[in-house]
C-alpha cells in the first residue's frame, strides 16, 4: 500500500500529541490527548493491515520481527545509553532512586513501561503481540460474528484493566499482553474500515468531516461529564469506551480535512523514531531548563504554552537523527534501504 495522505496527516497528529502529553501534566488535557492518540496507532495500523492478514505465519513474523522487534532492541540499547550514561548520574527527570542495571535490563526484556525506566517503545511490544492476536483470529476463526464476540469480550477486560490499572495498582503483563486486549479493538476497527473503504467513504469532504468532529468532540464532552459523575464500574467503563470512540474518530475525520503537506508527511512517514527518541530530547531540554535556567518546576508542568512550545522544539531537534537514520541505518527504524 503507497502512503495516504490522511494517514500520515493522523500518524503526525498523533505522534505530536504523544509528545506533548509526556510534557504536559495538566490533567483534563491528557484525559482529551490519550483518549484518542495511542488508539489512532492501532487504528491506523489496522488500516493498513490486510496484507499482513493473508501471510503465512513465517512471513508475518518475519516482517513483523523486522518492522517491530528489530527497532525495539536496537532503540532500548539507545535508551539504556542514555539512562546509563546520563539520566542516572545527573538526576534528569523520569529517574527513579535505587534502580539497578540488571533491573533496567530486564525490563526492557520484559518490553514495558515503568516508572523505573521510562520508554514509549512499549508500543511496539504491544503492537506486535496485538497484530499477532488478530492475525489468529482472521486465520483460525471463519466466522465473523464469533471474531467479534473475542474481541468485544477482550476489549470490556481490557478496559477495565486499563482504567483502573493505576487505582488497583495492577501490573503490565509481559509485552502488554493486558493492553493488547484493549488495543486489539481499535485495530479491528481500522481493519474492518479498509476492508469495506470505509474512511473513503465517511470522510469525503471538508463540510462532512468538520460536522463529524465536531459533533464527536461534543459527544466526548458529554460522556466525559457523565463518567466523572458516577461511581458505578459497569457506566464508568462505558462512557470511557464511548469517550475513547468519539475521540478517534473525530480525529480521524480531522486528519482526513487536512489537506497533504510535506511537514505533515515527513513526521508522518518516521513516528518511530520520533516515539523512540522524544524522551531522550525532552530530559535534556527539561534538565537544562530546571538546573541551567533555573525555571519554576510547576512552570514546566503546568504550562500548556510552554509544552507546546517545547513539542515544536523536540520534533524540530529530532529532525537530523532521523534524517542521519534513515540514510545510514534505516532498519532500527524498521525500514528497508532506499536503493
Amino acid at each position: 500500500m503507497g502512503r495516504i495522505a490522511w494517514i500520515d496527516n493522523c500518524k503526525a497528529l498523533a505522534i505530536s500529541i504523544v509528545v506533548l502529553g509526556h510534557l504536559e501534566s495538566i490533567y483534563l488535557v491528557n484525559e482529551v490527548l490519550f483518549s484518542f492518540a495511542m488508539p489512532a496507532f492501532f487504528f491506523l495500523s489496522g488500516y493498513t493491515f490486510k496484507r499482513s492478514a493473508s501471510a503465512p505465519f513465517i512471513e508475518f513474523i518475519r516482517k513483523k520481527f523486522r518492522s517491530l522487534i528489530i527497532p525495539y532492541f536496537g532503540f532500548s540499547a539507545i535508551l539504556f545509553a542514555f539512562w546509563f550514561l546520563v539520566r542516572r548520574n545527573f538526576g534528569l527527570t523520569g529517574q527513579q532512586p535505587g534502580i539497578t542495571v540488571p533491573d533496567v535490563l530486564l525490563q526492557i526484556v520484559h518490553g514495558v513501561n515503568s516508572a523505573s525506566f521510562v520508554t514509549p517503545l512499549w508500543f511496539l511490544t504491544g503492537l506486535f503481540v496485538t497484530e499477532l492476536f488478530f492475525w489468529g483470529l482472521q486465520k483460525f476463526i471463519k466466522k465473523q460474528p464469533a471474531i467479534w464476540a473475542i474481541i468485544l469480550v477482550l476489549f470490556g477486560f481490557g478496559i477495565y484493566y486499563w482504567f483502573y490499572m493505576d487505582i488497583q495498582h495492577f501490573s503490565h503483563a509481559f509485552w502488554n499482553i493486558d493492553q493488547a486486549c484493549f488495543y486489539l479493538y481499535f485495530l479491528s476497527i481500522g481493519f474492518a474500515f479498509s476492508s469495506r473503504n470505509l474512511a473513503e467513504r465517511l470522510f469525503c469532504n471538508l463540510k462532512r468531516n468538520l460536522t463529524t468532529a465536531l459533533v464527536l468532540s461534543a459527544v466526548f464532552i458529554v460522556a466525559f461529564i457523565a463518567r466523572e459523575s458516577t461511581t458505578t464500574t459497569w457506566q464508568i467503563l462505558l462512557f470511557q469506551a464511548v469517550m475513547c470512540n468519539a475521540s478517534l474518530f473525530a480525529f480521524i475525520a480531522i486528519g482526513n480535512a487536512i489537506p497533504q503537506n510535506k511537514i505533515l508527511n515527513f513526521i508522518g512517514q518516521n513516528t518511530l523514531t520520533i516515539l523512540a527518541l522524544h524522551i531522550i530530547v525532552q530530559s535534556l531540554l527539561r534538565g537544562t531548563l530546571l538546573k541551567a535556567v533555573h525555571l519554576d518546576p510547576e512552570l514546566l508542568q503546568n504550562s500548556l504554552g510552554l509544552s507546546l512550545l517545547l513539542t515544536l522544539v523536540t520534533l524540530a531537534a529530532l529532525v537530523p537523527a532521523i534524517l542521519l537514520i534513515n540514510r545510514f541505518i534505516p532498519w532500527l527504524a524498521g525500514k528497508r534501504k532506499v536503493r
